[in-house]
């Protein structure tokens, strides 16, 4: 069983979105998937009682748990399960502790220069071997901001996703919602597999 957890020490880079939407590319591809809340704000247990409270409910559970339990709650599901971990933002020990029980790490970072810095703070929580990559979300496709973020992380050799997540009015307008076919998730999906 997977375990994937989008990770980043800063906050409002998309970590309970990507959470969300590639939950719901692996339930649409015929997977059984857990989404594991461990951000204390409960960004991503929110949204689940949201769409349930209105009647469309997301495609799969969405668990509040603790980095203590982790472990067990992969062990539990079973290898056909897939574990999506939703991280909080500063907590460096629930952090680290999440991407020490995953297969692959995706770290979300938008393109500004605020959000390229925290991100050297979170590829050495990385283990050596491990798989992982940057996505690059809220992107304005032909900007030199994306131009150039993508060039420092191809300068500095860091692993990074094919696929950009643009900008887009309807990733803030699905949270309480259950998200709709997404092919820049669905692409994620396919990179991870394919890593995997």
């Amino acid at each position: 069983m997977p375990v994937i957890t989008p990770a980043n020490t800063k906050g409002g880079v998309g970590k309970t979105t990507t959470a969300i939407f590639l939950a719901s590319e692996y339930a649409r591809a015929g997977r059984n998937v857990t989404v594991v809340d461990l951000d204390k704000q409960g960004s991503a247990s929110a949204w689940a009682d949201k769409a349930a409270d209105r009647d469309v409910a997301l495609p799969f559970a969405v668990e509040v748990s603790n980095i203590r339990r982790l472990s067990r709650l992969a062990d539990e599901k079973g290898s056909d399960h897939v574990l999506i971990v939703d991280t909080p933002p500063g907590d460096s020990a629930v952090i680290e502790g999440a991407i020490d029980a995953s297969d692959f790490v995706v770290i979300p970072v938008s393109p500004s220069e605020m959000d390229t810095d925290r991100l050297w703070e979170t590829i050495p929580t990385v283990r050596d071997n491990q798989f992982y990559g940057c996505l690059v979300t809220s992107a304005v496709l032909h900007t030199n901001l994306l131009k150039d973020i993508l060039q420092v992380l191809d300068d500095n050799e860091v692993s990074r996703f094919k696929t950009v997540v643009r900008r887009a009015q309807r990733y803030p307008k699905a949270v309480g919602y259950r998200p709709g076919p997404d092919p820049a998730y669905a692409d994620v999906m396919a990179e991870i597999e394919a890593a995997l």
